[in-house]
């Protein structure tokens, strides 16, 4: 079969590897669909590194089983289903607490094992989720990382209906932490990065305000917005140490009372700084990956269709091209949402 393969910074290969072997509590997953991520991107920069060399990369992805192991029971040959990247052994202390994000023994597809950038798969069948018919394999794909990703963050913000929320960094993950701010009730949702074109799209997924720092005052712009009182959640989606900056002042008052909460979701890859003045009465989370559960009721939104993802998927490749996907991603001369990798063959 093929595989999209890293085997180094800025080397990726689309070559032949032999189809995986199946545990007994794995099923064989004949993927549709898989889609590109920030840190896929990341890997082949040397931004960060992955935890296996060679490796096939890639953790969203959704398609059809084709096999099972001897003791699956919750899915059969020929079921539609989604990709939830984290490997849980569902029996520790945070899985039963239903933080299978927090397990002591997980690992994660993409990262410590072949990822979805092939045409086939094989993953425990935890991490599978039942997709669906009305929602395509390229929303089950993307909703498996960055749908659900700003999903978990919105959650970890506690907004409550009518607070003002601003969200640094409209990408993937940040375009959908707006539509996810916006389905909650959120009363003024604020859009924060440096490229008009993904505010644009900010704008579409319902950003009341959007804000470029590098021609508008960002700090003042929010004061504005919230009639000086400083935005009741910040989540921070960009990875930038400025950004994150920006974040904690914009969630201060008039006072070093007047606080709320910073969501930290990017990865940030240099050290920020925070005095405890900054959110004295406020909270500082640090928000990673999503939980099962969040998938699952994503998935269920999606198929009562209270939420509409499909306007993410920007662009639509075949695996063989997957290095014009990641040159799109980083040229950034275009609006990107969610490059899609069609992974049939």
């Amino acid at each position: 079969m093929l595989a999209a393969r890293y085997h180094g910074k800025h080397d990726l290969r689309v070559e032949e590897v032999r189809e995986p072997d199946l545990e007994a509590d794995e099923v064989l997953v004949d993927l549709q669909a898989a889609s590109l991520c920030g840190s896929d991107v990341n890997y082949l920069t040397g931004k960060t590194e992955p935890a296996s060399d060679p490796l096939t990369l890639g953790h969203e992805g959704a398609g059809v089983v084709r096999e099972v192991g001897e003791t699956v029971r919750s899915v059969a040959v020929g079921d539609r289903v989604a990709i939830h990247y984290i490997r849980s052994c569902g029996i520790c202390r945070p899985c039963s607490r239903g933080y299978d994000n927090r397990c002591r023994n997980r690992d994660s597809i993409g990262h410590h094992v072949d990822g979805t950038f092939a045409e086939y798969i094989a993953v425990p069948e935890r991490a599978l989720m039942a997709l669906p018919d009305d929602v395509s394999f390229a929303e089950g794909s993307i909703a498996g990382c960055a749908v659900a990703t700003g999903y978990h963050a919105v959650q970890r913000a506690d907004l409550a209906p009518g607070d003002a929320v601003v969200v640094f960094g409209a990408g993937g993950v940040g375009l959908h932490a707006v539509l996810w701010a916006t389905h909650v009730g959120a009363g003024t949702v604020i859009a924060v990065d440096l490229e008009d074109e993904q505010l644009a799209a900010a704008a579409e997924y319902g950003a009341d305000l959007t804000v470029n720092p590098s021609t508008d005052d960002a700090q003042a712009a929010i004061l504005e917005a919230t009639d000086d009182w400083g935005a009741d959640a910040a989540i921070e989606c960009s990875g930038s140490a400025v950004a994150m900056e920006t974040a904690i002042d914009a969630i201060g008052g008039q006072n070093g009372y007047e606080s709320g909460t910073v969501v930290g979701v990017g990865i940030q890859t240099s050290d920020i700084s925070l005095d405890f003045g900054d959110v004295r009465e406020g909270q500082f989370r640090v928000v990673g990956d999503h939980r099962r559960s969040d998938l699952e009721e994503i998935l269920t939104l999606l198929e009562r269709e209270q939420v509409d993802v499909s306007p993410s998927i920007t662009h639509e490749i075949d695996l063989e091209e997957i290095q014009s996907g990641i040159d799109l991603m980083l040229d950034g001369n275009e609006r990107i949402g969610r490059i899609v990798v069609n992974t049939t063959g």
